[in-house]
């Protein structure tokens, strides 16, 4: 199988700025920071400001990630491997002709549930929640999915990853905060586990006051929430910009992709992980409450 390797190097790189056309930039959060992407002939540019630069081939005919990294000064070895596999690997991936989605995974018996939505909508606390009651965990905000083929299943990809648990969620669960105990920090090259068909997507929505509602999404619906949630390396390539919305099309007209609205509050995780459970063993109906 494939073998991405990630190297550490005195980088010479082009100046990637914030106001730069050619570039995609992703303003950052308080989880993540900001970020600049540009391809210059061969290589693909990727800098996470305040952490690295990283360096990796425009074309991989086997899709095997080669990367080579600078750390900026003070920045400790395993964030920087860290962020390579959280956000350069999947980046990387989709240049190489598969999919990176904002989300996070969990594998039950009957398949993969990807969990989306915007910051703040619980997709890793709900997922740690997932995992405590027996499911895997397959990814972790940088989501891998390959839609490609006509007639197969949309798999994920599983990568290496740190939780990105932090603050009220981490001392709730009794677990380290993200970035203390970091085990895929000590790995600088990994071989891709094998793929995991994906039965269900949710768009989460977490509110303050509310009951839990489960509605399908129409087709069009997925299409467009899917897309919000996409990660492009770049928008200048029109050939693969053209075959990425062929593969979303594909993938909205062949996993079923829920909204789940669902209440805030700690006591409300395991009601909300079992009505999960509940939909990939037996499918709700287009919209129940």
């Amino acid at each position: 199988m494939n073998v991405h390797r990630l190297s550490f190097a005195q980088l010479d790189p082009p100046l990637l700025a914030i106001d730069d056309p050619d570039a995609v930039v992703w303003a950052g959060s308080d989880v993540v920071p900001p970020a600049i992407a540009k391809r210059v002939g061969e290589w693909c540019w990727f800098r996470i400001e305040g952490a690295a630069t990283y360096r990796f081939a425009a074309e991989s005919p086997d899709r095997a990630v080669r990367c080579a990294a600078q750390p900026d000064a003070g920045t400790a070895q395993r964030t920087v491997v860290d962020y390579y596999f959280r956000t350069v690997v999947p980046l990387a991936l989709q240049v190489y002709g598969l999919e990176a989605v904002h989300g996070t995974a969990v594998q039950t018996p009957a398949g993969a549930v990807a969990l989306c939505g915007p910051s703040h909508a619980g997709k890793t606390t709900l997922a740690h929640v997932l995992a405590q009651r027996g499911h895997r965990l397959l990814a972790d905000d940088g989501l891998v999915i390959d839609a490609s083929s006509s007639s197969g299943p949309v798999v994920v990809q599983p990568i290496p990853f740190s939780m990105l648990l932090r603050g009220s969620a981490a001392q709730h669960f009794g677990v380290p905060e993200y970035g203390a105990d970091d085990d895929a920090g000590d790995l600088e090259s990994f071989t891709p586990a094998p793929t995991v068909p994906l039965v269900a997507v949710m768009m989460l929505n977490r509110v303050d006051q509310g009951d839990l509602a489960l509605r399908r999404l129409s087709q069009s619906e997925a299409y467009t929430s899917l897309l919000g949630r996409c990660y492009a390396f770049s928008w200048t390539d029109l050939g693969r910009k053209a075959r990425m919305l062929s593969a979303y099309a594909r993938f909205a007209g062949s996993v079923p992709v829920y909204s789940l609205t669902y209440p805030a509050g700690w006591e409300e995780l395991a009601t909300t992980a079992a009505a999960i459970e509940r939909l990939v063993v037996a499918p709700w109906p287009a919209e129940r409450h």
